[in-house]
């Protein structure tokens, strides 16, 4: 579970520097179960202190994910999203649309978790052609029920 005081905790253990800008990013985050992309965290933020950078916001997010504090979730050339959930677990994104304001239909891209158990994978050293294995994703697609009803 992500909680914004124990990544401060942590991060100062391993020598980090935790600002007020950081710290406000990390509280951003606790609970978020949306997968936000960087605009997003960078406009809660904003709302607190308007004259932080989107720099910011995206290199302190690049150290979350470095840590593996937080997840980076890059689909189909999206930007890319945010997930605190670092347990193994897998994805639902939504490849319905929505209609915009200006009546323009857009990709709704919702995107949620899901707790899903499946044997582990085994790839042989020859196929793995010298990459060193982190871990593996599993996305499913589908359309919510917001896509299904319009």
């Amino acid at each position: 579970m992500f909680i914004a005081e124990d990544i401060c905790q942590k991060l100062r253990e391993n020598g980090k520097k935790v600002t007020p800008q950081r710290r406000l990013i990390y509280k951003a985050l606790e609970g978020k179960t949306t997968h936000p992309t960087a605009e997003d965290i960078y406009n809660d933020v904003r709302a607190v202190i308007p004259d932080i950078s989107l720099a910011t916001v995206y290199k302190t997010l690049r150290e979350l994910v470095e840590s593996r504090f937080l997840l980076e979730i890059q689909v189909d050339g999206d930007s890319s999203r945010f997930d605190p959930r670092t347990d193994p677990h897998s994805h639902l994104k939504c490849i319905g649309f929505k209609v915009g304001t200006n009546g323009e239909y857009l990709p709704c891209g919702r995107l949620e978790d899901i707790s899903t158990t499946y044997p582990t994978l085994h790839v042989s050293p020859e196929e793995l052609h010298g990459y060193k294995l982190i871990g593996n994703e599993v996305m499913f697609l589908g359309y919510c029920p917001a896509c299904q009803n319009s």
